[in-house]
């Protein structure tokens, strides 16, 4: 069966999900960040080429954000009504040749962009459902690899809620396929998926049992429904099982890095102290995801109609 992110030579041709992606294009749109970053010019996109956006109204920033990395690039960002979502097949089809970054409610959304596609239209998944969210995911990677240079060697803790994290599950697919030969995983029973072991992941009883000797911890943060709802019992309960404090975070390695998927809430997923003190990581984190938004449409309009 053919990976519908990949034409039949194996070129990139939409960047959907993190899972199946082969390692030679997660390491070309790490090292088109990088080069991003340090003022290289991209791979000459076309010019002019429409990126069409397809975001909900409540993600006004990431949509501005993704206007100015096209106009970036030269591209011409195109503001679809947020309602063309609803008829995603339609809208697909319908588009001319360009790019759409899409993000979308539901799970599968940006797999059928990307099947229902006019030709030379190439989709770019900016969160679909609980199931994939590339960018961010490789953004921490990115970050990864900025502190520790080796992958092949790291023991990382993911913290949280994993069950209905999109950047969790990318970001273990391209942990594993550069080669992180333990992902850990820990939080209420309740917000850890059933397939963590065939994710390559293994689940941990407790937070102390994740956290020993991490190299790297990745905090992920809770949603108000799963705190509210049947899923956790309170968010007291949760802080005291798995909330990170300066106590907790001794279980590991003394200069393990701690990177947020998100804006974890002091007194819950952190202490205040820990809180305070990721406002550099989380700054970076927004650098190298913007990097990464570039890279990815570059990629893709280098290879456009």
């Amino acid at each position: 069966m053919l990976n519908p992110q990949l034409d039949r030579r194996g070129e990139l041709i939409h960047l959907l999900t993190t899972e199946g992606l082969p390692r030679r294009h997660v390491e070309r749109l790490l090292d088109a960040a990088r080069g991003l970053a340090t003022g290289d010019a991209p791979a000459g996109p076309a010019s002019g080429l429409p990126v069409f956006l397809c975001l909900p109204e409540d993600a006004a920033r990431d949509r501005d954000a993704c206007a100015a990395a096209a106009a970036r690039l030269s591209l011409r960002p195109v503001a679809l009504d947020a309602r063309a979502g609803d008829a995603l097949a339609g809208t697909v089809a319908g588009l001319e040749p360009g790019l759409l970054v899409l993000r979308h409610p539901a799970s599968g959304a940006a797999h059928c962009a990307a099947a229902h596609a006019a030709p030379g239209l190439r989709i770019v998944n900016a969160g679909d459902g609980g199931h994939a969210d590339p960018l961010p995911a490789l953004a921490l990677v990115q970050a990864m690899l900025e502190a520790r240079q080796d992958l092949t060697n790291l023991a990382v803790a993911l913290v949280g809620d994993v069950r209905h994290s999109r950047v969790a599950r990318s970001a273990i697919h391209a942990m594993t396929t550069l080669g992180v030969p333990e992902v850990r995983a820990a939080g209420p029973r309740t917000l850890l998926p059933d397939s963590l072991a065939q994710l390559g992941v293994r689940a941990c009883a407790t937070l102390a049992e994740a956290l020993q000797d991490a190299d790297v911890i990745i905090v992920l943060p809770l949603g108000v429904e799963r705190i509210s709802g049947a899923l956790l019992p309170s968010a007291r309960e949760y802080a005291q099982t798995h909330g990170l404090t300066p106590g907790v975070l001794a279980g590991a390695r003394s200069d393990a890095l701690l990177l947020p998927a998100g804006g974890p809430t002091p007194g819950i997923e952190v202490d205040g102290d820990i809180a305070a003190s990721l406002a550099p990581a989380q700054a970076r984190l927004a650098d190298l995801e913007r990097h990464l938004r570039e890279a990815a449409l570059s990629v893709l309009a280098g290879g456009a109609p």
